[in-house]
């Protein structure tokens, strides 16, 4: 089986201009894990996933934490707002491993499960095509 035929075709891209706060509404209304983020130019410059805003909401949550062991200390407040009001372009993943369309699932498989990814953007002729998220892979199982 061929990686385009499990891909998703319709792909939602964001800039890396485009708020965190917005790109988290995103992968909520869509139910995605991932989204590829593309330069004005068309090139593909991260991903941001699921995983990087995890990594946002785990600091707003560990200052909530230290804030209840200590009286007076209010940051979280200030760090979440900070936090979401940040620019995808700085939490992104900017290491973004690819494959072409025509390869074999089972190269892509390799990617996933060796590299622990799971929102690959899928090209063809360097061009964004579509992209594999864990949903689209367990799909192509059943």
């Amino acid at each position: 089986m061929l990686i385009r035929e499990i891909m998703a075709k319709n792909v939602i891209t964001v800039s890396p201009d485009t708020s965190l706060r917005e790109a988290g509404k995103i992968l909520k209304e869509k139910r995605i894990s991932g989204i590829p983020v593309i330069e004005r130019d068309g090139r593909l410059v991260g991903v941001i996933t699921i995983t990087d805003i995890l990594k946002i909401i785990k600091e707003i949550y560990q200052w909530q934490q230290i804030e209840k062991s200590s009286t007076g200390l209010k940051i979280s407040d200030l760090i979440e707002t900070q936090s979401l009001n940040k620019k995808v372009g700085d939490v992104m993943t900017k290491s973004v491993f690819t494959l072409e369309a025509g390869r074999d699932v089972n190269e892509l498989m390799r990617l996933v499960f060796t590299k622990n990814i799971h929102t690959i953007p899928i090209t063809e002729n360097g061009s964004l095509v579509g992209v594999v998220g864990k949903h689209d892979l367990v799909g192509s199982c059943f």
